[in-house]
């Protein structure tokens, strides 16, 4: 079942020998450091995983936070307090992982890329908001990916559709009360 058409999820209580087999096998591996952080589960292996041969993606499952952003930024904040080191990732590593690396993970290798013949799955952040305003343009990964959150999103193009514009969702008019009742729907 292992191999570079897999990818474990979480993967956050690994021995030596799993990270061994799961980089040696080049099965993928999705970090979800957010949820792990709420539900105090602990802070997964990521670099032993990749530097044992496990391409990583980021996704998000967690019921608290739902920001790709914010698990960019938590993957390489978390291994900085594991290794008292910075600069595990690049902010570029990091969006990848957020993106073209997590289209790879679910299968989708004609998407995470700007080309001909790939699907046309774009997002815009906001550089000019109180969290990311300041830094020029040559630094805009970097901002995106250690200043921006979800609310910084302005745009987003799904397979061509525009699904945000603005900041503002295009199908649910109202996400606050979609959410609210799709909240209290699963608590009857």
């Amino acid at each position: 079942m292992l191999g570079p058409r897999t990818t474990a999820v979480h993967a956050t209580h690994l021995t030596p020998g799993d990270i061994r087999l799961l980089g040696g096998s080049a099965t993928g591996v999705c970090m979800c450091p957010t949820t792990e952080r709420d539900l105090a589960d602990g802070i997964g292996p990521a670099r032993a995983l990749q530097d044992a041969g496990s391409p990583l993606s980021l996704g998000s499952d967690s019921h608290a936070v739902i920001d790709l952003l914010e698990e960019a930024r938590a993957m390489e904040l978390d291994e900085r307090l594991r290794t008292h080191r910075r600069g595990n990732w690049t902010a570029a590593q990091l969006l990848g992982a957020a993106t073209a690396d997590g289209h790879a993970a679910l299968g989708w290798h004609e998407a995470g890329r700007i080309e001909a013949g790939a699907l046309a799955d774009l997002t815009t952040v906001a550089l000019d908001s109180v969290r990311t305003a300041g830094p020029g343009p040559e630094l805009a990964a970097e901002t995106a990916v250690f200043a921006a959150t979800a609310a910084d999103v302005r745009h987003v193009v799904t397979g061509g559709r525009q699904i945000v514009r603005d900041g503002r969702h295009l199908l649910v008019p109202d996400v606050p009360r979609a959410l609210a009742e799709s909240i209290a729907a699963l608590r009857r």
